[in-house]
């Protein structure tokens, strides 16, 4: 393994805002690439936004997902990759049949490579979980992805470096979610 470079940006997504939260990723795309990143890397669900996902309807959700790879954003990705000649990582919401799920996609100037579906999903009762674990090669590396609550689980990390993982990504929402206290309800933070 080589050393490399990557750019990690967390931004503060629009909450359905798909256009404002791609125009992000290109900006911090253009300022990780003149800094010589060699891949960006961008947080869990940074393009239809995170947390208010746990108050939508199924259908509300529905309408956010999209198909992966062959979505509008995932599409956008790729556009952006090649203009900018590096591999992104972005979160999305992922619709494959009736299942919709937190995915994370890696693009690269050539097109899609790899997603991983969250496979511990508990944003919404409406939100399935990925079943497998994901890694694949770029620049030279074996490289693994795991969501958010995926990596509290040290099974799944164990599991994906067994596969062969280098380096695995871990994006992030850094926020406030609401916890539940048992038969306290929700606490506001």
């Amino acid at each position: 393994m080589r050393d490399i470079k990557i750019g990690a940006a967390q931004f503060e997504a629009r909450d359905a805002g798909k256009a404002y939260n791609l125009a992000r990723i290109e900006t911090l795309t253009q300022r990780a690439v003149d800094q010589g990143a060699e891949i960006v890397s961008f947080h869990e669900c940074c393009i239809p936004g995170y947390t208010f996902l746990q108050t939508l309807s199924r259908n509300h959700l529905a309408e956010l997902a999209e198909p992966v790879p062959n979505g509008p954003s995932t599409k956008r990705l790729i556009e952006l990759s090649h203009e900018y000649n590096v591999p992104l990582m972005a979160g999305l919401m992922e619709i494959d049949g009736e299942n919709i799920y937190n995915t994370y996609v890696c693009v690269t100037p050539d097109g899609f490579l790899a997603k991983h579906r969250k496979l511990h999903a508990f944003i919404s009762k409406f939100m399935a979980s990925g079943n497998s674990y994901t890694t694949f090669d770029l620049l030279d590396c074996h490289m693994g992805i795991l969501i958010c609550y995926d990596n509290n689980i040290p099974e799944n990390v164990r599991m994906t470096v067994l596969m062969g993982a280098e380096i695995i990504f871990m994006p992030h929402v850094t926020c406030g979610l609401p916890s539940v206290m048992p038969g306290r309800g929700l606490i506001d933070r």
